[in-house]
């Protein structure tokens, strides 16, 4: 199999099983910044929809990996950037489905679905993923940072039609950050908009991996455990998927490696369950791409994360709001 540009995986996803990646966007083009995003700061803060990779380019690389005979739990449309921005996702997805009966989920920032083209693209997916950060501006500003373009009452009021609409399964995601979106008050009107939006599913989450900003903090799992109390739709607090079985290589090591570093900070433990090597290889490949600095270092609550420099622009906010 050649080497792929816009898919990766298939990778261990906490709640999707082995879930082969499908990135439509540039990196970091987004119409949010938010404080806690794994990839850094959006560096293309937009609300452009256009074809930003044409749709048969997609498929032809999806079917590439499909043929290759690898396990395949769902095909994900998330990566980079903000999914709903291609305006081709919906021949995509609609694609996918004359190709195979695998499923396919979308994670999706929700942030366009006051829009009924973006509403109808999704119309196919098998699973959509969006999540809803906070419910007052204030919040929604502090950890979200949204274009200015964007407007939380008109995001919520589209999550809320998209599901009337939607005949699929909506997981529905909140990932909390410390003295930002925790506040009783604002878990209040989060649990209250999530009754209204009625998902199969609420996700509780929060910060995992180095975020944008170094100076943001997680909650404990004590904390989300008393803030799910809250909520009186089906809710959970994420577990952390664990592999239990291995897939078949396919690119050299370090081409599988890298492939994965650059999606996404990982820790040295999680490369070798993603991809079935063993520790020593690991680190052998890691060592060598650190020392050709292909990939850089950085610590988050005390385990070692190794990232691209593409994704290390990450400063720090000063109280001002200003950076650093």
């Amino acid at each position: 199999m050649s080497k792929l540009k816009y898919t990766f995986g298939p990778v261990p996803s906490r709640r999707l099983g082995y879930s082969l990646g499908v990135d439509i966007i540039p990196m970091k083009t987004c119409n949010l910044n938010c404080v806690y995003c794994e990839l850094g700061r959006s560096t293309d803060m937009t609300m452009t929809l256009k074809e930003y990779i044409p749709a048969d380019v997609i498929l032809a690389e999806i079917k590439q990996v499909i043929d290759s005979g690898e396990r395949i739990d769902y095909i994900t449309f998330s990566g980079s950037g903000e999914p709903t921005l291609n305006t081709a996702m919906g021949d995509m997805i609609r694609g996918i489905k004359a190709m195979t009966d695998i499923p396919v989920s979308v994670l999706t920032n929700g942030t366009l679905f006051y829009m009924p083209e973006v509403r109808e693209m999704l119309y196919d997916a098998d699973l959509v993923i969006p999540p809803l950060d906070a419910v007052s501006r204030e919040a929604f500003r502090k950890v979200d940072r949204p274009h200015g373009h964007l407007d939380i009452e008109r995001i919520v009021e589209g999550i809320i039609t998209f599901r009337h609409e939607y005949k699929g399964p909506i997981w529905l995601e909140i990932l909390f950050v410390k003295d930002i979106n925790d506040s009783p008050q604002e878990v209040k009107l989060l649990a209250e908009v999530a009754e209204k939006i009625d998902a199969e599913l609420v996700q509780l989450n929060t910060i995992v991996r180095p975020p944008a900003e170094s100076n943001v903090e997680p909650l404990t799992e004590v904390e989300l455990e008393a803030i799910r109390t809250r909520f009186h739709c089906k809710t959970e607090v994420i577990a952390h998927f664990k592999r239990d079985d291995a897939m078949a290589p396919d690119l050299s090591h370090e081409d599988r490696i890298y492939d994965l570093i650059i999606r996404r900070p990982v820790t040295c433990d999680e490369l070798v369950a993603s991809l079935s090597l063993t520790s020593e290889i690991v680190e052998h490949h890691v060592a060598e791409m650190l020392d050709a600095g292909r990939i850089m270092t950085s610590e988050y609550s005390g385990e070692l994360y190794y990232t691209s420099p593409r994704q290390k622009n990450r400063p720090v906010l000063v109280e001002n709001g200003k950076s650093q």
